[in-house]
């Protein structure tokens, strides 16, 4: 049994998929299998996977109909045999390091998860990749979800900057929430933690390319997903009303903000588009408490209010 399955879901991602699988196969630490998802491509990403399938014993290749990331990653964690669980994205790049990193971290500790920091880079412009010695100093993370609420540069939303123990997390699985399922599931995740540790290293390249999962056109539905997120969390942690109040202020909100910011970007027709069928929307999720203004700075507090007047 390999001690790290390494779950990569790939949706059309031909471009991009040969150099995330050199990146995992050109790791330091070697003791891992890679469980390759193909989410019903219709271009050639199936057939770069079987071709590093032939040559790599530790590959093994499912492909599935279309059911978006979340369902890739839940088929992926089915079939996979590791003590521990990473996930990659089929269009980004693993420092050498970084499963070594985590490895150790979590082992030393005997942690439920580790962590570490990313750098996100333009398409085809990646920095000079350092060689990291070992004498790195960790800090140990207790209580995981007030940690999260409290130091979200360090445990952020994203699972592929974390190493996650299996048995820590039986039974939980990915949400269908295209574009939050890391942040659902991660803070589900840091829930049921004891420990952690946070590797302040950059050992995952998250490459801005356009033709990744969770960086397509901004759709209207968009604003839906996420509320039911939001909804869900807020039913999960209905007997923790003081927990809940953490995270609506430290996360839940802050993650509604950034999508309003997104769509204050978009060039000014569709933004007008989106407006149109959000406002009201979003007036009524403020009237159930779901989301709000509490955490947000008087800067972002003052956008979003622009956000709704015009």
């Amino acid at each position: 049994m390999a001690e790290i399955s390494v779950i990569v879901p790939a949706y059309n991602a031909e471009k991009y998929l040969e150099n995330t699988l050199k990146s995992i196969l050109n790791q330091s630490f070697s003791d891992f299998e890679v469980i390759l998802v193909d989410d019903g491509s219709v271009d050639k990403t199936s057939d770069i996977m079987a071709a590093y399938a032939a040559k790599d014993k530790r590959i093994k290749v499912i492909c599935q109909k279309n059911g978006g990331v979340g369902a890739a990653r839940n088929t992926g964690m089915d079939a996979a045999a590791g003590k521990y669980f990473y996930f990659a994205d089929a269009d980004d790049i693993l420092h050498p390091q970084i499963l070594e990193f985590l490895y150790q971290s979590c082992e030393k500790e005997q942690a439920d998860f580790a962590c570490c920091n990313f750098e996100a880079v333009e398409e085809n412009k990646l920095p000079e990749i350092p060689v990291y010695d070992q004498n790195v100093s960790n800090e140990i993370v207790d209580n995981p979800l007030e940690f999260m609420c409290a130091n979200r540069k360090k445990i952020n939303n994203n699972v592929w900057t974390k190493l996650y123990r299996v048995s820590a997390l039986t039974g939980l699985r990915f949400a269908d929430n295209q574009g939050v399922e890391d942040l659902y599931f991660n803070i589900l995740a840091m829930r049921r933690f004891s420990k952690g540790v946070f590797v302040p290293l950059v050992l995952y390249y998250y490459i801005l390319s356009s033709g990744s999962i969770s960086r397509r056109d901004f759709k209207v539905e968009k604003l839906d997903v996420h509320m039911d997120c939001y909804k869900r969390l807020q039913k999960d942690f209905e007997n923790e009303p003081v927990l809940w109040r953490l995270i609506k202020r430290r996360i839940v909100n802050r993650s509604f903000y950034g999508m309003v910011k997104e769509v204050s970007e978009l060039p000014k027709e569709k933004a007008r588009e989106l407006k149109a069928v959000w406002k009201p929307q979003i007036r009524a999720f403020k009237k159930t408490g779901i989301i709000g203004t509490e955490g947000l700075s008087l800067r972002k507090r003052l956008k979003l209010f622009l956000f709704m007047l015009f």
